[in-house]
């Protein structure tokens, strides 16, 4: 593997390849460290327009349930994008199942297959190598949305992971992956997506996302419910049909916390 640091990430790179792909004026930030990059976009997005955080590193990287999201330095992606919307906050519950579609074709530009793991984790040979986490906030009176991602691309080893987990490199060792062109190409397509969810819903990605569904048909492991059932098919408002024993039932993403049983 070549040295990970001639990948950097490079301003003028991301922005020369969105401006070959949409007229949109984006406002990007790239930090060599930061606590998190969701964070400083709860912070600093503006209504109005498109904002990029990325970081080569994040010492306070974070997923669901404030879980720490390890973020080594150089070795992957660490990017959030915030924009605001006229929807309400509610209307964008099922957009990390979206952004996961957005991360999912990019990656199929690189010739990686990819499925998802609902609600918001991207799995590749059945490892997890990415995950999506998306936050709100309102600023004068206007929603704002950040999307954060974390996917690993060059990381080889990592002890402090709970799971198991790979990366594109690892998956992939006769492929050159350029970060900066899988950004670039995740931003496009999250965009686009936003901007189809905003007019269709999730309705529109249902059967797309059934088709990549990791779950479907295993055992799962439900903390809230505190037993075992089989995953089936999302829903249209984004919720997974769980079916136990004694009945099947609608889960939410907000309200739980999923294993995969053997």
């Amino acid at each position: 593997m070549e040295d990970v640091k001639r990948n950097r990430l490079k301003e003028e790179e991301i922005l020369n390849f969105l401006a070959k792909k949409t007229d949109i004026k984006w406002n990007l930030s790239i930090f060599d460290e930061i606590d998190s990059t969701n964070t400083h976009l709860l912070k600093h997005s503006k209504p109005d327009e498109y904002s990029i955080c990325l970081a080569e590193g994040q010492f306070k990287g974070r997923g669901r349930y404030q879980k720490k999201w390890q973020s080594p330095k150089y070795k992957n992606i660490y990017m959030s994008l915030g924009f605001s919307t006229e929807k309400m906050i509610k209307d964008f519950t099922s957009f990390s199942l979206v952004s996961a579609l957005a991360v999912n074709d990019s990656l199929k530009n690189q010739n990686v297959k990819t499925e998802i793991k609902w609600p918001n984790d991207i799995f590749c040979n059945s490892k997890k190598i990415g995950g999506i986490l998306v936050e709100t906030t309102n600023k004068n009176k206007k929603n704002i949305i950040v999307v954060g991602i974390g996917l690993n691309v060059f990381m080889v080893n990592n002890s402090n992971i709970d799971q198991e987990w790979s990366s594109l490199f690892l998956e992939y060792k006769d492929k050159n992956f350029d970060r900066n062109k899988i950004i670039s190409e995740i931003l496009i397509n999250l965009v686009r997506s936003k901007e189809i969810f905003e007019k269709k819903g999730f309705s529109f990605y249902l059967k797309k996302f059934n088709s990549l569904n990791f779950l479907k048909e295993k055992r799962i492991y439900l903390d809230n419910d505190k037993k075992i059932g089989i995953a089936k098919l999302i829903n249209a408002d984004g919720s997974l049909n769980v079916e136990y024993e004694d009945g099947g039932k609608k889960i939410n993403s907000g309200e739980v916390s999923i294993k995969i049983q053997n």
